[in-house]
C-alpha cells in the first residue's frame, strides 16, 4: 500500500474531454488550442498599441504559429526517438506529443525568417517584443492540458501540494506498492494489477511551471511601462524561460539525458539561454554606439494616425 499522506491534491480527470465515435478531443489538444488562440489574440493587441500594421502582424503571427507547431513536434521527436517506429509517427500528432521549447523556437525562427524575407521593413525587434507576453502567455495556457493529463513525470514527493492522478486511464504514473514503497518501474494510469496506486509527485509541468510563466507574463507586461530599448523584453523573456526551464528539468523524472547529465530541454535551455546574453550584448553595444540602422530601435514615437503596410504609424 502506498504510503498515507497527511495532503495531496487528488486529480480524477480522464485525459480524453470527448469520444465521439473514434474522434477524441484531449484536455490537452483543448489547451494547446486555447494557449495558440489566447497568445496571438494579446500579441495582435499589443502590435496594435504598438501602432504596427495589423494585417502585417496578423500574417506574422499565422506563418509563426505553423512553424511554432513544426518545431514543437521536431524537438519531441528528438526526445522521443525510441517512440518513431516508422515515417507515419512522424505525423502522428493526436497520439504522440510536442515540445514548448520547440514550439518557441519554430515560432520565433519562422516569424522572423518570414520578416527578413518578406516584410524587410517591419520592426523585427518591436515585433519579437509585443510577441514575447503572447508566447509566454500560450506557453501558460497550454500547460492546463499537462494539469490535467499528468504525462510529465517528475519526482516522488509526500508535500502536501503533490499531484496524485487517480483516474483510471490517466496518463499520470501509477506503480505496484508494497510496505510504503514503488516496487519496479512506474506506468501510466491503472493496469489492473494487484498493489498498483497512483505515485505522489512534485507538480512540475502542471503547476510549477505555469505559475512561473505567469510570473514571467507580469514583468513582461510591467516592463511595457518604462521606455526601454526594443529587444530587451523578448531578452528578458527567453533568459527568464530559459531559467524556469532549465531548473524544473531537475526534478522531471521523464526526460532522457543527451549529454552527461543533461537532458535535451536543459540544453536547449542552456543554448537559447546564450542566445539571448549575445543578443543582450549586442543591445547593449548598438545603443552605447548611437546605431539606429534596419530592424533597430524605432526613434522617436510618431504621431497617431494611419498606420503604414510593414512599419510603424504616420500622420
Amino acid at each position: 500500500m502506498p504510503p498515507q499522506l497527511i495532503a495531496a491534491i487528488n486529480i480524477r480527470i480522464n485525459p480524453v474531454l470527448i469520444d465521439a465515435g473514434g474522434f477524441e478531443i484531449t484536455w490537452h489538444g483543448l489547451f494547446t488550442a486555447l494557449g495558440i488562440a489566447a497568445g496571438v489574440w494579446l500579441a495582435i493587441r499589443l502590435a496594435r498599441q504598438a501602432r504596427l500594421n495589423e494585417d502585417d502582424s496578423m500574417s506574422i503571427a499565422v506563418v509563426s504559429v505553423v512553424s511554432g507547431i513544426i518545431g514543437a513536434r521536431v524537438l519531441w521527436i528528438l526526445e522521443h526517438t525510441d517512440q518513431i517506429q516508422n515515417v507515419g509517427d512522424l505525423f502522428a500528432l493526436t497520439d504522440g506529443g510536442i515540445s514548448i521549447y520547440g514550439a518557441m523556437i519554430g515560432g520565433v525562427l519562422g516569424g522572423f525568417i518570414y520578416v527578413s524575407l518578406f516584410k524587410p521593413k517591419f520592426p523585427k525587434w518591436v515585433a519579437l517584443d509585443v510577441a514575447a507576453p503572447g508566447m509566454i502567455l500560450g506557453q501558460a495556457i497550454g500547460r492546463f492540458g499537462d494539469f490535467a493529463n499528468g504525462e510529465h513525470f517528475a519526482s516522488q514527493t509526500n508535500l502536501p501540494w503533490a499531484f496524485r492522478y487517480t483516474h483510471p486511464q490517466t496518463d499520470g504514473p501509477w506503480a505496484i506498492w508494497e510496505n510504503g514503497e514503488t516496487v519496479g518501474g512506474w506506468f501510466r494510469g491503472a493496469l489492473d494489477r494487484a498493489g498498483e496506486a497512483p505515485v505522489p509527485v512534485h507538480p512540475v509541468a502542471g503547476g510549477y511551471e505555469p505559475i512561473l510563466d505567469f510570473i514571467i507574463l507580469g514583468i513582461l507586461l510591467w516592463m511595457r511601462r518604462f521606455p526601454i530599448g526594443d529587444g530587451w523584453r523578448f531578452v528578458v523573456y527567453v533568459l527568464a524561460y530559459a531559467l524556469v526551464r532549465g531548473t524544473l528539468s531537475i526534478m522531471r523524472t521523464d526526460e532522457a539525458l543527451a549529454i552527461g547529465a543533461l537532458s535535451v530541454p536543459q540544453i536547449t535551455a542552456i543554448v537559447t539561454g546564450a542566445a539571448a546574453l549575445l543578443i543582450a550584448a549586442w543591445l547593449l553595444y548598438r545603443s552605447r554606439a548611437g546605431d539606429r540602422g534596419s530592424g533597430g530601435g524605432r526613434g522617436p514615437a510618431p504621431p497617431r494616425g494611419r498606420l503604414r503596410r510593414g512599419g510603424l504609424a504616420r500622420g
